[in-house]
């Protein structure tokens, strides 16, 4: 008992130290698996679970026999904006990626394989109200990424280990905005030009293909680990479609906006950028560990998105549209720790804070984060063939000062602001 009550307390101390030292850290999602989920992602050093299909590959070879580990994600996030104009709040869109991994190390032999099947980018954001003011600039945004991942990992003895993966990413991209139009009505003499709101809908089916390498070193109370991921450029081609808003009762009004706003086709691209994610961790007693884990990405490789419609009826002279981005690199810290309160019950937590690569320049309704706090903790029960986690992690964003975001108020300056739920559920077999 006394043993237990000394792991609890260092944990406490643990975390409440690593809301000082917690850093910036990267975009998209970075926590996989319910048990790095409650660790907010500090994972790569150890990696020992099926998890570690994301965190670091190469730990594959640590896990003996036929691992599967099956879990579900839920993000719940509230995004607001407000100014002189009003309070704006986007619609809730509850996201469930998936996270699946398999792992088999022959008992013979120093080849471990691995497959991996989940999300790094998924993200969805809708500014439904009918007033909103950004909806000129961007009404919905959604990036859905799905990977699936094979992995080969070596064995190199002494606690090294070495991996390269491949990685197929697909998924959509839509992006909706509204635009004034002014259209000529069709079969009267010298029309005037009439003022139509028309919403435009685009969505794209995209695909990319990566690669990864990674490295492992495990001792019995320390070890780390190391992962480049290169990085991936989305396209893909889609449909457009336009649909008009409060029309007025102007006779025929109806026809030229049906040959004009006819649906089309559209392409579009996004980019996740190459990262470098290294971790270490340390046992200062063998109930406890305790890892410290650091973050690169290049997002400043996203200098613009290209979103290509066929035809342009709102600019027939072109077809392309280029919205600039000109995103910042990121880097960071994330700090997680768990310990053994008993011989089948874990308790872990851990703390990030992390940062936007969104620039002020370029912040807009799509991309509004600010910098966030990451508070997060679960728990594990294992039985002799399988363990079942659960985890939390809180997303506190920070407000961000934002000028530009409504068309039809010139010099406005507006605030965004939010805050975000993750769940994490897992179950992890072992054959």
């Amino acid at each position: 008992m006394r043993q237990t009550c000394r792991v609890v307390v260092l944990c406490l101390l643990a975390m409440a130290l690593g809301v000082s030292l917690a850093s910036a850290s990267g975009f998209g999602l970075f926590q996989h698996g319910a048990r790095a989920i409650g660790q907010a992602g500090a994972f790569t050093a150890r990696a020992s679970d099926p998890s570690a299909m994301f965190y670091d590959p190469a730990a594959i070879t640590k896990l003996s026999g036929v691992q599967l580990e099956a879990g579900l994600d839920m993000n719940n996030p509230t995004i607001d904006y407000t100014s002189q104009t009003g309070s704006f709040q986007a619609r809730h869109i509850i996201q469930f990626p998936p996270a699946i991994y398999v792992t088999w190390r022959p008992q013979r032999g120093p080849f471990a394989f691995g497959l991996g099947y989940d999300s790094p980018f998924n993200d969805s954001l809708w500014w439904d109200p009918a007033l909103f003011p950004g909806r000129f600039i961007t009404r919905r945004t959604e990036v859905r990424i799905y990977e699936i991942h094979p992995v080969l990992a070596y064995d190199l003895g002494e606690g090294w280990s070495v991996a390269a993966g491949f990685r197929y990413a697909f998924g959509n991209i839509d992006r909706d905005l509204n635009t004034i139009a002014n259209v000529l009505p069709d079969g009267t003499p010298n029309p005037a030009p009439v003022p139509v709101e028309i919403e435009r809908n685009a969505t794209s089916d995209v695909n990319a293909t990566a690669w990864d390498v990674s490295v492992h070193y495990a001792a019995p109370s320390w070890g780390w680990g190391g992962v480049f991921r290169s990085a991936e450029s989305l396209k893909g081609d889609g449909d457009v479609t336009y649909k008009p808003r409060d029309v007025p009762g102007v006779p025929g009004l109806d026809a030229a906006l049906q040959s004009r706003f006819a649906p089309g086709r559209v392409r579009q691209s996004f980019e996740i950028p190459r990262e470098v994610r290294a971790g270490i961790w340390y046992a200062p007693y063998p109930e406890l560990r305790i890892e410290l884990d650091a973050s690169f990405q290049s997002w400043s490789s996203l200098e613009a998105t290209d979103i290509t419609y066929t035809p342009n009826p709102f600019n027939p002279f072109s077809r392309t549209e280029t919205i600039p981005r000109n995103w910042k690199d990121t880097t960071g810290l994330r700090l997680g720790l768990e310990g053994n309160i008993t011989d089948h019950f874990l308790l872990y937590g851990g703390v990030a804070l992390e940062q936007s690569p969104v620039p002020d320049r370029t912040i807009e309704p799509g991309f509004p984060y600010g910098d966030f706090m990451v508070y997060a903790a679960g728990f594990t029960y294992d039985f002799p063939w399988v363990s079942f986690d659960l985890a939390y992690s809180y997303h506190d964003f920070d407000s961000r000062r934002a000028s530009n975001q409504e068309p039809q108020n010139p010099g406005r300056t507006g605030t965004y602001g939010g805050r975000d739920s993750v769940f994490g559920i897992a179950a992890r077999w072992r054959f």
